[in-house]
């Protein structure tokens, strides 16, 4: 379903290529209009209402894309469609009342489709995917709404005009809600996406915003809705063989299961198109074999496999959010590196499996020296770009399986699984001279930081550790920074220094 579609404006004084445009469009919006409406003759009820009635979905579609452009049009084809019928059926009416019945039938037609585009326009005018299930709810609530309110403005359009009798309304109504309903539901957003596409402008407006995507090879879609359609034959001829149970016409409700797995692997148009055919297959046995009195069935069959497919177009676009926020969650927004709560999360479960595999874990504590007079004196885009060029050297400098994470402002945190205090104090003393290679302002000095290194002992939860390495980090700032200070597990002297840096700053 293409939505998160913005619709431009309608633009005044056009050119001459946009009218021409627009002139082909209206003459083929209306034969396309009266085609579908002779289709609807498949599932035709009554001689003003189908069960399957597709003019609903073109009419949705046109109002929603073209707009008011396209009332003009579906008024006429609304008036053409009653002398049609009134030629057909032989209502032997004048051509005044023929005329007066067709532009009832078209108001009301027009009013109903109207205020359910209008408001499903308003409602797509932002571009924003992640709005996708709600625009798809409202599609729907919006798509049943207006095929009611034509339904009842229909019947009472024709109740006006004498095409049909008061005592005719109470059965009429039903039927013809039903299949406008089943038209807008299933039909209005494969119509929508070919106007869509039919119009240059849009059209490249939104793949310019990567809305519009290139197709793909339609080969693999084609072999999937030709087996939907194998296995909907099947089922509605093995209805036919028993006309008197009408259990099993319940059985295309299965259809939701190829229907669904061509809504997660194809993309919106095709998953459309797919449905569409579905609903003509539907239409095209109901016809053949007689299927009437279960009519009704298939058609909320079709009306329910539809909304479960627009939905099932919307878990991709739900999971890649739900992605998008785990990652703003796990990761730190500016370097990159794990976020302070993530890094804790993850080294929880690392602890807990290296204690099970009886394997050391030491913790690295360190921050960035006078980190404050870098952004006082060159400016906040300094201090960031140097927060990012450490998280990119200690990511380069560890292992794969070590844990990096920033603790908040200049302060990092370092997990290395499988290392005594002895190869941790090497791990940050390696760590503390690449970082001199960072530099800083226009190249006259470098980065230096500050060391804590400690062993998480056996019985010692992750927090306590923090609190020794904390202790220790303070420890090397007040011994001059630009060092290392590691201690052990079951240390009771003060911790050991490694050799200070000679250069400080």
């Amino acid at each position: 379903m293409n939505t998160a579609v913005h619709i431009p404006p309608n633009v005044s004084n056009a050119s001459s290529p946009d009218l021409v445009y627009r002139i082909v469009q209206a003459v083929l919006l209306g034969l396309a209009w009266l085609a579908l409406w002779r289709l609807s003759a498949l599932m035709e009820y009554a001689p003003h209402a189908s069960i399957w009635f597709p003019p609903a979905g073109l009419s949705f579609a046109a109002l929603l894309v073209i707009g008011l452009r396209a009332l003009p049009v579906l008024l006429v084809c609304c008036i053409v469609a009653t002398f049609w019928s009134d030629s057909i059926y032989g209502f032997e009416q004048t051509w005044q009342q023929a005329l007066v019945g067709g532009m009832l039938f078209g108001a009301a037609h027009c009013i109903a489709y109207g205020f359910g585009a209008t408001v499903l326009r308003r409602l797509m005018k932002r571009n924003d995917t992640e709005r996708l299930p709600i625009i798809i709810i409202a599609f729907l609530v919006l798509a049943s709404v207006s095929a009611l309110l034509a339904a009842l403005l229909g019947v009472q359009a024709l109740l006006a005009a004498g095409t049909v009798a008061a005592t005719g309304v109470a059965e009429l109504w039903a039927p013809w809600w039903i299949g406008d309903m089943a038209g807008a539901v299933v039909l209005a957003p494969l119509f929508a996406g070919l106007l869509v596409r039919s119009d240059p402008v849009l059209a490249g407006r939104l793949r310019a915003r990567g809305i519009l995507v290139p197709g793909t090879p339609a080969v693999a879609w084609m072999l999937k809705t030709g087996l939907v359609a194998v296995l909907l034959s099947a089922i509605m001829l093995v209805t036919a063989q028993f006309p008197d149970s009408e259990l099993l016409a319940f059985a295309v409700f299965f259809m939701i299961i190829p229907q669904m797995w061509i809504a997660y692997t194809e993309d919106a148009l095709r998953v459309a198109s797919s449905l569409a055919i579905f609903s003509v297959v539907v239409a095209l046995w109901v016809d053949l074999l007689g299927l009437m009195d279960q009519a009704m069935i298939y058609q909320f069959a079709i009306t329910v496999v539809a909304a479960s497919c627009y939905f099932g177009l919307a878990v991709p676009v739900l999971a890649d959010h739900n992605r998008r926020l785990r990652r703003m969650l796990d990761a730190d927004a500016l370097t990159g590196v794990n976020s302070r709560v993530y890094f804790f999360e993850r080294a929880q479960f690392e602890l807990a499996r290296a204690r099970r595999r009886e394997l050391p874990v030491s913790l690295i504590l360190f921050d960035i020296d006078r980190f404050k007079r870098i952004n006082d004196e060159l400016g906040h885009t300094a201090g960031d770009q140097a927060l990012v060029s450490v998280s990119k050297q200690i990511r380069e400098s560890l292992r794969t399986e070590d844990l990096v994470g920033r603790f908040g402002g200049d302060e990092f945190m370092v997990l290395l699984t499988g290392s005594a205090i002895s190869l941790a104090l090497e791990t940050a003393e390696r760590l503390r001279n690449d970082l001199h290679t960072i530099p800083i302002g226009e190249g006259r000095d470098t980065l230096t930081a500050s060391f804590s290194v400690v062993e998480v002992a056996g019985g010692e939860s992750l927090s306590d550790a923090f609190e020794r390495a904390d202790a220790n980090l303070l420890a090397a700032k007040r011994a001059g920074r630009d060092r290392v200070l590691g201690e052990s597990p079951a240390a009771d002297s003060p911790p050991p220094a490694s050799s200070p840096a000679t250069r400080r700053r």
